[in-house]
């Protein structure tokens, strides 16, 4: 197969293919060439070369302002942060090249990248690092607790920024890597939700806004002043793609040149496959997190939930729902963060699966046996974009029935999930598959932590817990981890005592790519998200 190629104009008025054409039109249009021999093309430097991605649904395309994998995928891709974070949790410079911090961990000092310009060619300076300090970070639901920390931000000059901490934020450069940098210009004196820009991105990333067919796809061409070099991708499609069967379908016939998401259950077909590859690189390790209503009258006790989670087979789970990608979850922090994990933690020896002994707790607790032989209904939500959680949800049920617990599955899009978890709490089990951020603080510690005010992608069980939350906080004021390791074991045992998030699972997130048309998507580096200057067209 040749690339697939077309004439390359700076901002095109308008696509070759149809609107409301579905990623695998499109691909059959891209691999026309759009009217142009595609072998001629190929060999035509004024030709477009075109890179196809899958995401969900997108209802800006904003990241800062929305946390959601789908909009990260598109909005990053234009938009940039201070700093970056690798697979193995190092801290990488981006637009702060370097930075200093004081002994006591009070003082921060930014130093930035010089000659880097906006999209729409204004220069990016301190001031707009000021700016979203002072006004954009607290919008972001990761930044709330990082912003409490900060009693000042100030510019030394152009391309330096000073921070001052009221008290140390051990997670302070992580925090930062999940931020990203919007323009000054452009949303001072506006209402910054409801800015335009949220829809059509200006950043300084490596591609820039071209066009938004609401529920079709997104396109984003190449920045040609790309502060960092030249994009060798002309044009990116991020087609929006929910099925998640139709989107495994598109990648093995080749429509697609990239996913992040792929079911587990069929990666043994990638294996035959000459031009596709699989990857866990340049992704954070995810789990299969498992949420309860605490508000429910069956799932009030904590001894209750542990029974519950107890009686869940996760070798099954392991072994069937997620094949060769998944571990046992000995801790709530994943292997590539063991330093977090308490050695008086193991919940698989600590919670095991005794369907005798299970059985015979439930009776002790008042939940005997009816004549249909259920102690009681429950029902799952889980998100029906991911295959994954389908799967998961299936051993969840079969383990129950083993414990007379009765099980429906419902499956829910992301929005309608949103608000029946989290917003309206009208749920008495949930699963969803989550990244553990770039911070054991910042990720995993928000699905244990007190959530009054029902914020989206934390805890929802309706549970708040002083010692919890006291080692949480404890835990982010010093900048050395052997001192913060003392307090996030702490909480990692107290979480096993109230039993309102636990993991199913820990995961290794895959990739799969394809070959055919691009070289260098494979997170080789281990940068999380990898880096557009590393795509190159294939040597094919």
């Amino acid at each position: 197969m040749t690339f697939a190629y077309r004439e390359r104009p700076q901002r095109p008025s308008q696509p070759c293919w149809p609107l409301g054409a579905s990623a695998a039109v499109i691909a059959a249009l891209l691999l026309s060439s759009c009217g142009d021999d595609d072998s001629a093309a190929a060999e035509d430097s004024d030709e477009e070369r075109v890179f196809v991605a899958p995401t969900g649904t997108t209802n800006i395309l904003n990241p800062q302002f929305i946390q959601s994998p789908a909009v990260t995928l598109v909005g990053q891709s234009m938009l940039e942060p201070l700093v970056r974070i690798t697979d193995d949790y190092e801290v990488i410079p981006w637009l702060a090249r370097d930075w200093d911090i004081s002994d006591d961990g009070l003082e921060v000092t930014l130093h930035l990248e010089e000659g880097v310009q906006w999209h729409d060619g204004e220069p990016f300076t301190a001031s707009d690092v000021k700016f979203n300090f002072d006004e954009l970070f607290e919008l972001n639901t990761l930044g709330v607790e990082f912003i409490d920390a900060i009693g000042s931000v100030e510019t030394l000059d152009e391309a330096t920024v000073q921070i001052t901490l009221i008290e140390p934020y051990g997670a302070l450069l992580e925090a930062l890597a999940l931020q990203f940098i919007l323009p000054q210009h452009l949303y001072e004196g506006t209402e910054y939700l409801q800015n335009p820009a949220n829809m059509e991105p200006v950043g300084t990333g490596p591609f820039t806004f071209d066009l938004h067919e609401d529920g079709d796809r997104i396109e984003v061409i190449a920045n040609g002043d790309y502060w960092k070099g030249d994009v060798q991708v002309d044009r990116v499609i991020f087609t929006n793609t929910t099925d998640a069967n139709a989107r495994d379908l598109s990648l093995l016939a080749g429509d697609i040149d990239r996913v992040g998401s792929f079911g587990r259950t069929r990666l043994g077909e990638i294996e035959n496959h000459p031009q596709l590859h699989t990857t866990t690189r340049g992704n954070l390790p995810q789990q299969v997190m498992f949420n309860f209503n605490a508000d429910r009258e069956e799932l009030s006790d904590p001894a209750l939930r542990q029974l519950v989670y107890a009686a869940i087979d996760k070798e099954v789970l392991v072994e069937t729902a997620l094949p060769g990608t998944s571990h046992l979850p000995h801790s709530i922090y994943p292997p590539a963060m063991e330093w977090a994990s308490s050695p008086n933690v193991d919940l698989v020896e600590d919670f095991p699966r005794d369907v005798d002994a299970i059985n015979d707790a439930l009776d002790d607790a008042g939940h005997p046996r009816q004549a249909d032989g259920h102690r009681f209904t429950l029902d799952i939500y889980y998100l029906s974009v991911l295959a994954d959680a389908h799967n998961v949800a299936e051993v969840m049920q079969s383990s129950l029935e083993d414990v007379g617990i009765r099980l429906n599955l419902e499956g829910y899009d992301p929005n309608v999930y949103t608000e029946l978890v989290y917003h309206d709490r009208e749920f008495d089990l949930a699963i969803q598959i989550t990244t553990a951020s770039s911070d054991p603080s910042l990720g995993l510690g928000l699905w244990y932590t007190c959530n009054e005010n029902n914020i989206a992608a934390r805890n929802p069980s309706g549970v708040c817990d002083d010692s919890i939350d006291s080692a949480a906080r404890q835990s982010l004021l010093s900048f050395e981890q052997q001192e913060r390791t003392e307090h996030l074991r702490q909480f990692e045992e107290r979480a096993a005592e109230i039993m309102i998030s636990a993991p199913l699972a820990h995961l290794d997130q895959v990739t799969v790519y394809n070959t055919e048309r691009w070289q260098g998507h494979d997170f080789a580096d281990g940068l999380v998200a990898g880096d557009w200057l590393d795509v190159t067209p294939a040597n094919n």
